[in-house]
């Protein structure tokens, strides 16, 4: 009986022992289960993070995955490695490679080290950039400066910090510091950026020297020196033949010096491979000019015929045109000669002093001299007025046999205006009559002429038949002479005012 119970109990403790070692080994399976799908799914989520770029999520998921002793580690430690670096915190990230590569020194780590070691050196870089761009903007190119040449000990070899620090120098207009840092560039990186910088450096060099060159110019024209200002447009214009500014600027210099068929040609020869507006400009003035001289020149020439054969309605209309006016005495004073030499010190031209004043005739050491007409227009009056004396001329005054005549407007005893042309001729002694005169007065349609004498432009008073002076109509005046109508006397006698004084009137006061 004893027995019998013994060895139930025995069997029921095998029995619970192999159920309970069921239920622990289930267990176990279970948690290792549990455990291990727990681990998939911190790695799916891992890397999920890590994919969307979710750098502290990755971080976080990767840990915990690590901390779950499954999987291989090689790979999650990779994973954190990037998850660190995605948020630019490589030292962490390269700590976490190193620390793992000690236990396993795989190349997928080594190379995972030398990939992290690279974006750590190009954030550097990159960062140091970024600092100088912000200086840059900023007009702080000095200080630019200095963060790219820091970002230049990083990565010497990059051509990312010379062409930095050439745009900075250029900023600063350092242009001579651009060139030695392309050279400089140049020397480490052969880059094609740095060689075309170096063709916009030079060129911008050129640019400086041209305007400088120009600016030479400008002060040898103030100085009158133009033959060192054509040379200074000569020199910019080879050193840039494409620039329209050397050109413009000389051909302005011909124009002011009335060489407008130069400088047409000169503009012309630029616009055959160039485009200006500018130098159009030019050569429609030079154009313009070119046509305003031969308008010029024709009127020039109908004055100085018209003069010498003293046409005076021709020269007087010819003077109260506006291209006389505005053009012609514009340019004063003008001499003109229609062989085109006109030589002042031994010749024959003519002079325009002003819009009312002109002379033809002889010239010596620069004066009057010789036989010439001097002709002078009033335009002051409503109905112009003028006077001329054509004659003898010395050392620029009138001297010797000549003439005057002068057409005036004055009202008769009606106080009707009427048109008085009176004419003078005889001997002046430098602008004085001098002598016996002749003068003829045209009023009406009626000629009336009378002689008297004069000493030094005084009037001698007339003496009749009796030897006794005739006494004048008018207080104050005193008779010179009897006018005389074809031949015969009228019966009328000229009388002049105390003190009267006759000379040539040099202008039209």
């Amino acid at each position: 009986m004893i027995n019998s119970i013994l060895r139930w109990n025995k069997k029921r403790w095998i029995i619970i022992t192999s159920a309970l070692i069921f239920i622990v080994a289930a267990l176990l399976i279970y948690n290792t289960y549990a455990s291990r799908k727990r681990y998939e799914e911190q790695m799916v989520m891992a890397q999920e993070y890590l994919e969307a770029g979710s750098f502290d999520e990755a971080r976080e998921a990767y840990q915990k995955a690590l901390s779950m002793n499954y999987g291989d580690k090689e790979l999650l430690s990779i994973g954190l490695a990037d998850a660190y670096a995605g948020v630019h915190n490589y030292d962490k990230a390269l700590e976490v490679l190193r620390s793992i590569y000690e236990v396993e020194k795989t190349t997928a780590i080594k190379e995972k080290i030398e990939d992290i070691t690279t974006k750590k050196t190009d954030y550097g870089f990159y960062q140091l950039i970024s600092f100088g761009d912000t200086y840059f903007s900023n007009g702080e190119y000095s200080r630019a400066i200095d963060e790219y040449e820091k970002a230049k000990l990083i990565k010497s070899k990059s051509d990312i910090s010379y062409l930095k620090i050439v745009e900075s120098y250029m900023a600063m207009e350092k242009y001579d510091l651009a060139k030695e840092e392309i050279g400089d560039g140049l020397a480490v990186t052969e880059s094609e950026k740095l060689s075309s910088m170096m063709s916009k450096i030079e060129s911008r060099l050129n640019e400086l020297k041209y305007d400088e060159i120009l600016l030479m110019a400008s002060e040898y024209i103030y100085q009158e020196n133009y033959e060192e200002a054509f040379n200074s447009f000569n020199e910019a214009i080879w050193l840039i033949p494409k620039r329209d500014s050397a050109y413009n600027q000389m051909a302005e210099l011909y124009i002011t010096l009335n060489d407008f068929d130069t400088a047409k040609a000169l503009l012309q020869n630029y616009l055959r491979s160039s485009k200006s507006s500018a130098s159009e400009e030019l050569l429609n003035k030079a154009n313009d000019l070119i046509m305003q001289r031969k308008e010029k020149e024709k009127v020039l020439n109908e004055l100085y015929t018209a003069l010498n054969v003293v046409n005076i309605e021709a020269v007087a209309k010819i003077m109260e045109e506006s291209f006389f006016i505005d053009t012609i005495a514009e340019t004063v004073p003008l001499y003109y000669s229609p062989s085109g030499d006109m030589n002042l010190d031994m010749g024959y031209g003519m002079l325009i002093s002003d819009k009312n004043n002109i002379y033809a005739g002889g010239f010596k050491d620069g004066l009057r001299e010789g036989i010439g007409i001097q002709f002078v227009l009033d335009l002051e009056d409503k109905d112009s007025g003028w006077y001329y004396y054509q004659g003898e001329w010395n050392h620029d005054m009138p001297d010797g046999m000549g003439k005057t005549a002068e057409q005036s407007y004055g009202k008769d005893s009606e106080g009707k205006w009427q048109r008085i042309i009176t004419e003078t001729s005889g001997m002046f002694i430098y602008g004085l009559e001098s002598g016996t005169m002749n003068k003829t007065l045209y009023l009406d349609g009626v000629v009336k002429s009378v002689s008297y004498i004069a000493a030094e432009g005084k009037p001698k008073a007339y003496i009749d038949e009796n030897y006794l002076p005739v006494q004048a109509d008018k207080p104050n005046h005193y008779v010179i002479g009897q006018f005389y109508c074809n031949n015969e006397p009228t019966g009328e006698y000229y009388s002049v005012k105390n003190g009267t004084k006759f000379k040539v009137k040099l202008d039209n006061k």
